[in-house]
């Protein structure tokens, strides 16, 4: 007798079928498979790719240790104990003016949407004309009217909110937006449904639709994070001890060129933040579907 065959999801003498598997054959249906000619030519256009950006990189290294960018004296200066101790300040001072930012324009953009859905007609004019100015005025304008014409009217704003009013009220439009969209999305039964129920307008907004599009707009939140967190360099217009204005205290200080080597260190910190705003957001999205 023979052993007895293990069940597997997939049909008997079939192979199952892998992620990769599919998405071939996707492919396949959309473009013609290259023959040995054309795989040939690929090969040599991505060779020669290849080699053209290595070219490339060695002649800008090459041309940066030339002229002395390279030299380790200028990378050892930000190695001082003072230096990182004024660094790490100003990414405590980044993140705070980041979160503050976020914190307040999450849940006034979730207003806004609210508001742009409403049954007033003048309240959904008004808020969406709020909403589409707002993304329509880029932010260094706005930073410039704090800095520069609201005092005129007696009224000045520490540096910290002259950075993080214009930032909430930009981002807050486009949460709006994203929170409009999310309840869009939702099928429409829902509200029929509610209604049929006799739950009103706003309960059914409160207690079926809202907490639906707060869950699949999550992952979009987390990433207009990286977005508020790239706003904030717009401090050093203000004079606020971000990031941006502290890497140009540094170099104005150095007494000598520093400028390759600090940009490029503020540059890394920003990018491993946003790695990690990033990676949550990939996690959530994950854990959400």
């Amino acid at each position: 007798m023979s052993a007895p065959t293990a069940i597997t999801g997939s049909a008997p003498g079939k192979a199952p079928t892998s992620r990769r598997g599919r998405a071939a054959g996707d492919a396949a249906l959309l473009f013609d498979a290259p023959g040995p000619r054309g795989r040939a030519r690929i090969m040599i256009a991505s060779l020669a790719v290849t080699a053209l950006v290595i070219a490339v990189v060695a002649v800008g290294l090459h041309q940066l240790a030339a002229s002395g960018q390279l030299d380790y004296a200028k990378w050892r200066y930000f190695l001082g104990q003072s230096i990182v101790d004024y660094l790490g300040t100003a990414i405590l001072d980044t993140l705070r003016a980041a979160g503050i930012a976020a914190v307040l324009s999450f849940p006034i953009g979730i207003a806004l949407g609210w508001a742009r859905m409403a049954r007033s007609a003048p309240l959904r004019g008004a808020v969406g004309l709020w909403i589409d100015a707002m993304r329509a005025i880029p932010m260094l304008l706005l930073v410039y009217f704090f800095l520069l014409a609201v005092p005129n009217w007696g009224l000045t704003l520490p540096s910290m909110w002259m950075l993080v009013v214009p930032i909430i009220m930009c981002t807050s439009a486009t949460t709006a937006e994203v929170f409009r969209s999310g309840v869009r999305s939702l099928d429409a039964g829902q509200s029929e449904a509610a209604a049929a129920l006799g739950l009103s307008a706003g309960q059914t907004m409160r207690l079926i639709l809202a907490p639906q599009a707060l869950r699949l707009m999550l992952p979009t939140l987390i990433t207009q994070m990286v977005t508020i967190l790239k706003d904030t360099s717009l401090g050093y217009v203000v004079a606020y001890g971000e990031l941006m204005y502290a890497t140009k205290v540094l170099t104005n200080a150095a007494g000598f060129d520093v400028y390759l080597p600090a940009y490029v260190i503020v540059a890394l910190i920003y990018v491993l933040i946003n790695w990690a705003l990033s990676a949550a957001a990939r996690r959530i999205e994950a854990r959400s579907r």
